[in-house]
């Protein structure tokens, strides 16, 4: 402050500076404060929840894989909701849909399995999740007869899931009883896989079901 004089004007024009500025000084130190405990107790908070829901979905895992019983059965669906409810943003969330799912699709309750698969769908935005769950989508559609709706589903935007769209085209081509489509989609699928059959090992079973000799392609 070199335009002041003596020592005494400028401990008088700090003191004048801080009567007027000094309030909103300590609001905006006060601010930052609370943005940095609160930042932090958020992280804390985050770094809990996920701890809790891997914990659980270590529970759904452990519990799904023993032996099958009525009240694993019912203790892994509690296990399960309480990760959708309870962390819906997370992956454990969309694994506990998906396992949900198939619970439901063993039980022939299809329309729940269709419910837990768009949950998936609505909150992921990964495409090969996506492709993987409207396969799952198909089969659940054929099975309830909605053949349209399920063939509507199966157009790959991703190359490496095309082999596997077209045989489950195939699949339900022949619950439709139109086995010269089925054939179609099973050679198809079959051309883009030769080179590494294991990509889709019963393939060669199906088209010789159909009557092709796959040895001959």
């Amino acid at each position: 402050m070199d335009e002041f004089k003596t020592e005494e004007e400028q401990i008088a024009a700090i003191k004048n500076w801080w009567k007027n500025n000094g309030s909103s000084v300590l609001l905006a130190v006060v601010a930052a404060l609370a943005i940095v405990f609160g930042y932090r107790a958020w992280q804390n908070n985050v770094e809990s929840d996920k701890a809790t829901a891997s914990a659980l979905y270590q529970q759904l895992v452990s519990i799904s894989t023993q032996q099958a019983g009525l009240g694993d059965d019912q203790s892994a669906s509690f296990i399960a909701n309480e990760l959708k409810e309870k962390f819906t943003d997370s992956e454990y969330a969309r694994f506990a849909a998906l396992f949900l799912a198939k619970q439901a699709v063993t039980a022939k309750d299809y329309d729940t399995a269709l419910a837990e698969l768009d949950f998936v769908l609505e909150s992921n935005e990964d495409p090969r999740t996506i492709h993987i769950v409207n396969a799952r989508k198909a089969r659940i559609l054929s099975a309830k007869g909605e053949y349209e709706a399920a063939h509507a589903l199966l157009d790959a935007s991703d190359e490496a899931f095309a082999p596997a769209y077209l045989e489950i085209k195939g699949d339900i081509y022949i619950l439709q009883g139109d086995r010269e489509s089925a054939k179609e989609s099973y050679l198809a699928a079959f051309d883009m896989v030769k080179d590494a059959p294991q990509r889709a090992p019963l393939l060669g079973v199906k088209l010789s079901d159909l009557g092709v000799d796959t040895q001959s392609l």
